[in-house]
């Protein structure tokens, strides 16, 4: 077991990658052998591509998506293909609403199809695990009638009606919202879906998911708009459940929100979150029934970074800068963050690579049985 005390982690960040050619916020993109895949959300139709293995070249535009985009959706790779379930898609002439489709890209032939299948719940804001066999785990998501009910009547209202309509919605507690719950997995080979059961823990939109010894990893994400948990939840790795383990404090004595919208992945088998956004005094606000728990408070954007050393998370230092809503790509021994936006709002183009040292070149650390 790596022994935190003795052993001082640190961040180094390289700067040379290409940046990405546009805005890219709530995308997809998944990495398949050297080459990373990204677009749709900001982005568009746009679909571009980056060999890791000849990265002079820079990212280069592929097929367009030839639907509506959607953002916010699902993604993995699985074979050569790379698939996008739901998100949230603005049909011309409507309101934004959920998407029920799913696509696949197929990287040989630079083209997409809609797959024969309509997805029976919403994947808005969910985190998708390719796993060891081409299936892939879905985990959260926004719940697709009420998030397509409230956009319809938002865009139906009068100025004067929307702000109560807005506030009628978010007065509510966590469970009103009941985000998808339930552990899923899609197998790309015979277009299904099988539901796994229900996770021991509230549905998230915005969570960040990870793979670290051939177990699950699902950390913070919202709970509610607005609210994040501080928590992450680990799978055992013999399948007799979850395990809890909290987000350290950012500031001494100053309580940790959780963060949505983080950059997260493994750097060589070390479990790691960067960025993401909150709404400091959230959590203090919604403990005393302030159910509009972020109402009046400054959306904020992130630099803490954390890792997981076998045991707890622990506090990894900073970004260079604020940073989240953008994609996680993990290349080598190394976290890539692609996209994304900082404070503000305003978007970042800059690709940022992430890798850990202690000083010893280890890259790993010993999992309790």
């Amino acid at each position: 077991m790596l022994q935190p005390a003795a052993t001082t982690i640190t961040a180094q960040f390289d700067f040379s990658w290409p940046a990405f050619p546009v805005p890219l916020r709530e995308a997809a993109g998944a990495m398949l052998d050297t080459v990373l895949y990204a677009g749709l959300g900001s982005a568009g139709c746009a679909w571009y591509r980056l060999d890791t293995a000849q990265r002079a070249t820079g990212w280069q535009r592929l097929a367009d998506f030839p639907g509506a985009a959607p953002s916010g959706g699902a993604c993995a790779a699985s074979g050569n293909a790379i698939f996008v379930l739901g998100g949230c898609i603005t049909p011309a002439g409507h309101s934004p609403r959920q998407s029920d489709a799913v696509w696949r890209y197929d990287s040989v032939i630079d083209t997409w199809q809609q797959l024969d299948i309509k997805l029976p719940l919403g994947l808005l804001g969910a985190s998708a695990l390719a796993q060891k066999d081409g299936a892939i785990l879905l985990s959260g998501g926004y719940h697709r009638t009420q998030f397509d009910d409230f956009c319809q009547a938002h865009a139906a209202a009068g100025d004067a009606e929307r702000s109560q309509l807005l506030l009628s919605y978010m007065t509510r507690p966590v469970a009103a919202f009941d985000w998808n719950r339930r552990l899923w997995r899609f197998d790309p080979l015979t277009v299904t879906l099988q539901d796994k059961g229900t996770l021991p823990f509230p549905g998230t939109c915005g969570a960040v998911a990870i793979t670290a010894d051939a177990a699950t990893i699902i950390a913070s994400g919202e709970i509610k708009p607005g609210l994040r948990t501080p928590l992450a939840w680990h799978a055992r790795p013999d399948g007799s459940g979850w395990d809890a383990a909290a987000l350290p404090e950012a500031q001494a004595g100053v309580p940790q929100e959780g963060v949505a919208a983080a950059f997260g992945g493994l750097c060589g088998r070390i479990p790691v979150i960067a960025g993401g956004t909150n709404f400091p005094g959230a959590q203090a606000n919604y403990a005393q029934q302030q159910l509009h728990a972020h109402a009046g408070l400054a959306k904020t954007w992130r630099r803490e970074l954390y890792y997981f050393d076998g045991q707890q998370w622990r506090s990894l230092g900073m970004l260079p800068a604020p940073r989240a809503h953008g994609l996680s790509f993990q290349v080598g021994k190394s976290l890539l963050l692609v996209g994304g936006d900082t404070d503000t709002g305003s978007a970042t183009l800059e690709t940022l690579s992430i890798t850990l040292s202690d000083g010893s070149c280890r890259d790993t650390v010993s999992y309790p049985d």
